[in-house]
C-alpha cells in the first residue's frame, strides 16, 4: 500500500514544477517580447513617468525578468531533486548516497534564491531612487536557515549512507 502522505508530496511536487515551468515560460515570452514592442512600452511609461529615465526603466525591468528566470531554474532543480528523494522514500531506501547529493544540489539552489533575493533588494533601491513604482522588501533569515538546513542534512545523509554501506558489507 502506497503512503498517502508520500502520494501527496509528488502531487504537490509535480503541480508546484508544472506552475514554475509555466512562470518560466511566461516571463522568457514576456522578456521576449520587451524588445520588438519596447516603444510601446516606453510610450506607457512615459505617460506614466513623464520626467523618468524611460531607458533605465526598461533595462531594470529586463533585468528583473531574467533574474526571474534563473529563478525558475533553481525552483526546477529544487522540486526535480525533491521528487527523486520522495521516490527513494517511496521505494523504502532513502538513505543513499545519491539522496546527499540531491540534497546539496538543492542547498546550491536554495543558495541561489537566497542571492537573487538580496538583488532584488537592490533593485528595490535602484527602483526607489528612479522614482519608479515598485513592491515593498525585506531580507528574511528563514531563507538564509534553509540553506544551512539543507546542507547539514546532505551531509548527514552521506555519513549515514557511508556508515550503513559499511555495515552492509560487514554482515
Amino acid at each position: 500500500m502506497r503512503d498517502r502522505g508520500l502520494t501527496v508530496a509528488r502531487g504537490v511536487l509535480r503541480v508546484g514544477n508544472g506552475i514554475n515551468w509555466l512562470f518560466g515560460i511566461a516571463t522568457l515570452a514576456a522578456l521576449l517580447v520587451s524588445f520588438p514592442l519596447g516603444d510601446r512600452l516606453a510610450a506607457h511609461l512615459v505617460a506614466k513617468y513623464p520626467h523618468g529615465d524611460i531607458a533605465g526603466t526598461i533595462a531594470v525591468v529586463r533585468v528583473i525578468g531574467l533574474l526571474a528566470i534563473v529563478a525558475a531554474v533553481a525552483a526546477h532543480q529544487i522540486f526535480t531533486r525533491l521528487l527523486a528523494i520522495v521516490a527513494t522514500v517511496d521505494a523504502g531506501d532513502p538513505f543513499i548516497i545519491d539522496n546527499a547529493a540531491r540534497l546539496r544540489r538543492i542547498g546550491w539552489a536554495l543558495l541561489s534564491l537566497q542571492l537573487l533575493n538580496l538583488a532584488a533588494g537592490a533593485i528595490i533601491v535602484l527602483l526607489d531612487r528612479m522614482g519608479v513604482d515598485h513592491p515593498t522588501w525585506a531580507p528574511g533569515l528563514t531563507g538564509w536557515i534553509a540553506v544551512v538546513m539543507v546542507f547539514a542534512l546532505a551531509r548527514v545523509f552521506q555519513v549515514g549512507a557511508a556508515m550503513r554501506d559499511d555495515l552492509a558489507m560487514t554482515v
